[in-house]
């Protein structure tokens, strides 16, 4: 006889499976495999483990310790709880760009550009008083007062950067309306690293909010390889532990889980009690600088049960691991953005 590993109940040594909760009887034996399956399992298994996992969630390394030891009926599963998570952290932040097209149109390079045309309007309208003493003056004022830094169409350049060296002058109006073969042609545009890098210059710069979106719905993917980079690290760091490189993936995944839900929750106190902008920020820069660091400091101490100096040192070095880790997944997705987005 054996007990249940989820809910202590005695199994007989022939049950392949509890009789009190049907978890199978070796479930201490963590694998991959089963990290999977479990998680096909109980993905649309919404019982009372939501309930359980929520109390849990604020201490990842209590959550994973339970997953870890057997209770894996009475949780949601780490991978299921990381990409639920995910998801509803970066679907947020991608409401937030959802910008409509006529606001952005009326706001930006098309408002530019509608008031470039309207001075061009105004001066072959003006032509016809240049002659007069009495109206010049006048018209001369209301140019002045009106159009105050507006250039005309013609002279109104897109693009004020290099690109491999070249400043290409095309106009916002050409940039708008024309065909992008047809710039090319006018502009005499004929490499494809020319070709790729104006298109996506133009199409960033006219839909800012499609971009913001790319990058987010990128940097989601990025994490899931940040996740499993880290779970490797800490399979090297904490050799002596002889933990299993699933535990160790299974902590970043609850690690990460909270992090999306404190993320999520300070934006969203950010946006509806600051309305100066400013101020917005600063509580956000501040808050992700403390709260996010300190989350990850006491994760590690908890969980791998190690002196407070030795944990500050292999905390310094996954904070580094992650950065280096952002640098590459942020080149990665810029490439990316230049032949997909």
């Amino acid at each position: 006889m054996s007990n249940c590993k989820n809910c202590n109940t005695a199994i007989d040594e022939s049950a392949h499976y509890c009789r009190h909760c049907g978890q199978k009887r070796n479930a201490h034996l963590l694998t991959i495999k089963e990290l999977f399956s479990n998680f096909w399992s109980s993905l649309f298994n919404l019982d009372n483990t939501l309930f359980k996992t929520l109390k849990y969630i604020w201490a990842p390394w209590k959550l994973t310790e339970y997953y870890v030891a057997g209770k894996r009926q009475s949780f949601f599963n780490p991978m299921r709880l990381f990409l639920v998570t995910l998801l509803f952290h970066f679907g947020y932040l991608v409401s937030l760009t959802s910008i409509d097209n006529n606001k952005i149109k009326s706001n930006d390079e098309y408002r530019i550009l509608e008031r470039s045309e309207l001075y061009k309007k105004f001066k072959d309208e003006k032509i016809e008083f240049d002659d007069n003493i009495q109206i010049k003056p006048f018209a001369d004022s209301l140019e002045t007062r009106l159009f105050d830094g507006t250039l005309l169409p013609e002279q109104d350049t897109l693009m004020q950067a290099k690109i491999f060296g070249v400043l290409y002058p095309i106009t916002r109006k050409d940039a708008i309306e024309l065909p992008v073969d047809s710039i090319y042609k006018k502009y005499n545009i004929s490499t494809f690293p020319e070709k790729i890098a104006i298109k996506q210059y133009i199409k960033i710069n006219l839909d800012r909010a499609g971009t913001i979106k790319y990058a987010l719905g990128n940097a989601a993917w990025g994490l899931l390889v940040a996740v499993l980079l880290l779970g490797w690290l800490f399979k090297l760091i904490y050799i002596r532990h002889k933990k299993y490189y699933v535990e160790h993936l299974v902590f970043w995944m609850n690690v990460h889980s909270l992090c999306f839900i404190i993320v999520t929750l300070i934006v969203f106190l950010a946006r509806n009690y600051f309305s100066n902008e400013d101020k917005m920020f600063e509580f956000i820069s501040i808050s992700f600088t403390i709260l996010l660091p300190l989350l990850l400091y006491v994760s590690i101490y908890k969980y791998y049960k190690q002196g407070i100096f030795k944990t500050f040192v292999k905390f310094c070095i996954t904070s580094g691991f992650y950065i280096m880790i952002g640098l590459i997944v942020v080149l990665i997705i810029s490439l990316m953005s230049l032949v997909f987005f």
